[in-house]
C-alpha cells in the first residue's frame, strides 16, 4: 500500500496488530535487512526505512515503487500472466548468479516494477511470516514451496506451481494444514495438464510436471522455464478440440486423479496408522520384539556396506517381496520410504502371526507370483511386492538419482478412516504402475536413498 510520511509517499507492508516484546524487537532489528530489484542485468538493492503504526496496524516502510503483485498473477489468464512468470524466472536466476542466494517464494512479497521485479526483504518477511496464520500463508506461500527441495530446483517448482494455479485453477498440492500440503508435495502423482486442460500443449503439460518432481525427466533449469515463457507467448499452446475428444480427456484425467488420491491416502494411512494395524494383527509383545530386532540391526554395521547406488535402491525395491523391512530399513536414511517400510513391518508381523496359527501365510509374494504365471489367487490370500522393477539413472555421483519404474502390488481395501482394518474381512489384491524418482548420498561410508518422489501411480487391472 501506499504511505504519506511527512509529503513523501512510501511503500508499506502491513506488519500486523501493534506489538510489543521480542516480536517487535526482532522485526526493528531485522528493518535493514535488504531485498532487491532485479532489473535486465542489474541488480539493486531496496529497504525498508522505518516503521509506523497507523489505526492500531504496524507498518515497514520503504522507497515509493509502483507495480503488480505476483498474488494478482495467480488469478490471472494464461496469456497475461505469461510475460510476468517470464520476467520472474529470469529474475531469480540473476539473483542467484550475483550471489544474493535462493529463496522461497511468497506471492505477496514480489512486485512486478517498471524497472524490473521488486523482492521484498526476505529475511523480514520471513518472520512476519511465522506471525500469520496458515490461512493467510496458505495461497502466498505454502502452495508454491516444496518443503524438501532447495535452490534452483525450489525456485523451478514455485514457476511450475503457479503455471498450474494459472491453467488449471487451483494449485496441485493444497489442503485444510501445512503438514497435508507438504505430503501432497511429496507422495501425490499428478495428473497431467493435457488431460485436465483438453487441447493444452503436451510440451506446456510436460514441463511443468517436470517441475513439480513429477516429470520423467531431469529438473527444469531457470534458463529453460524463461526460454520457454517466452516461446509461448507467441504461439498457441491450446489445440481445438471435438466435443468427443473433450469429453474423453476429462473423463480420463478424473479416473487418473480418483486412482491417484486413492493411493495417497493409502500411504499416509500405513504410515499414520500402521503401529495400530499391527497391534491387531500381533499384539504389543509381536511387535516389540519386531522393533527391538530393528534396533539391534541398527546398532550394527550396515548390511549394506560396500553397495553401490543401483544395489541399494533395488536391494530396497525387492525387499517389499520378502518383507525383509530390516534390509528396507538398511537402504534409508531419515524419513525416506517409511510409508513403504512401515506397511512391509506391518504385513511381516501379519503374515508370522497367520503362520503360527494357520501353517502358512495368506501374503503371496509379488515376484513369486509373477515367476509362477501369475495364477488365481483365492482368498484370504494377497498379494504384496513389486515385479517388473526398472532403474534409469539420471544423475552420477556425487548426487545420484535413479527413476525407478515397477508394479506395486498390495492388499486392497485398505479404509481412509484412521481405524484399523476388520482382520475377518477377506483381503483383495490391487496393482499400480509406479514410477519414482529416487536420490542417494553418502552417510559414514554407505550409499543410503534420502529421499522418493513419486513421479505417476496408474492403476493396473486386477490380478
Amino acid at each position: 500500500m501506499e504511505l504519506m510520511d511527512q509529503g513523501t509517499r512510501h511503500l508499506a507492508v502491513a506488519v500486523g496488530a501493534a506489538m510489543q516484546g521480542t516480536a517487535l524487537t526482532r522485526i526493528l532489528a531485522l528493518k535493514t535487512s535488504p531485498g532487491w530489484i532485479v532489473g535486465h542485468d542489474d541488480v539493486q538493492e531496496w529497504r525498508y526505512e522505518g516503521v509506523r503504526e497507523q489505526e492500531g496496524i504496524l507498518y515497514l516502510y520503504g522507497p515509493y515503487v509502483s507495480g503488480i503483485l505476483l498474488s494478482e498473477i495467480l488469478t490471472a489468464q494464461l496469456a497475461r500472466a505469461l510475460p510476468f512468470l517470464a520476467r520472474l524466472a529470469r529474475a531469480l536466476s540473476l539473483l542467484s548468479e550475483q550471489g544474493k542466494g535462493w529463496y522461497s517464494l511468497q506471492a505477496d512479497t514480489i512486485l512486478f516494477t517498471e524497472e524490473g521485479v521488486l523482492f521484498l526483504p526476505p529475511a523480514i518477511h520471513r518472520d512476519i511470516r511465522d506471525m500469520r496464520t496458515f490461512e493467510t500463508n496458505r495461497d502466498t506461500y505454502e502452495c508454491l514451496n516444496h518443503p524438501d527441495m532447495k535452490g534452483e530446483a525450489q525456485a523451478s517448482f514455485g514457476i511450475a506451481a503457479i503455471l498450474y494455479r494459472v491453467i488449471v485453477g487451483h494449485f496441485p498440492f493444497t489442503g485444510p494444514t501445512s503438514e497435508e500440503i507438504h505430503e501432497q508435495a511429496r507422495k501425490l502423482a499428478v495428473t497431467p495438464l493435457a488431460g485436465q486442460v483438453p487441447g493444452l500443449s503436451a510440451e506446456v503439460s510436460d514441463l511443468i510436471l517436470a517441475g513439480l518432481g513429477r516429470g520423467r525427466r531431469g529438473p527444469v533449469t531457470l534458463g529453460e522455464w524463461a526460454q520457454k515463457l517466452e516461446e509461448w507467448q507467441s504461439i498457441e499452446v491450446f489445440r481445438p478440440l471435438s466435443a468427443e475428444e473433450n469429453t474423453r480427456s476429462l473423463d480420463e484425467a478424473r479416473a487418473r486423479e480418483i486412482v491417484a488420491t486413492k493411493s495417497f491416502r493409502r500411504r499416509m494411512f500405513w504410515e499414520k496408522n500402521w503401529k495400530l494395524v499391527a497391534v491387531v494383527a500381533a499384539g504389543v509383545i509381536m511387535l516389540g520384539a519386531v522393533i527391538a530386532s530393528i534396533v539391534s540391526h541398527a546398532l550394527a554395521p550396515r548390511i549394506t556396506h560396500g553397495f553401490t547406488p543401483r544395489q541399494v535402491v533395488e536391494s530396497f525395491y525387492s525387499s517389499m517381496n520378502t518383507l525383509d523391512q530390516t534390509m528396507m530399513q538398511a537402504c534409508v536414511i531419515g524419513k525416506a520410504g517409511q510409508g513403504e517400510i512401515n506397511e512391509t513391518t506391518t504385513l511381516y508381523v501379519t503374515s508370522r502371526v497367520t503362520q503360527g496359527y494357520e501353517g502358512r501365510s495368506t501374503i503371496v509374494s509379488a515376484a513369486e507370483w509373477d515367476k509362477a504365471g501369475r495364477p488365481a489367487l483365492t482368498s484370504p490370500r494377497t498379494l504384496f511386492g513389486v515385479t517388473g522393477l526398472t532403474l534409469t539413472q539420471e544423475q552420477d555421483a556425487p548426487g545420484p538419482v535413479f527413476l525407478v519404474k515397477y508394479d506395486m502390488w498390495n492388499p486392497a481395501g485398505v479404509p481412509d478412516t484412521g481405524k484399523a482394518p476388520s482382520m475377518d474381512a477377506a483381503p483383495v489384491s490391487e496393482g499400480h504402475h509406479v514410477v519414482d524418482r529416487v536420490s542417494l548420498k553418502i552417510d559414514r561410508g554407505d550409499w543410503l536413498i534420502e529421499r522418493i518422489d513419486q513421479v505417476s501411480s496408474d492403476a493396473l487391472p486386477a490380478p
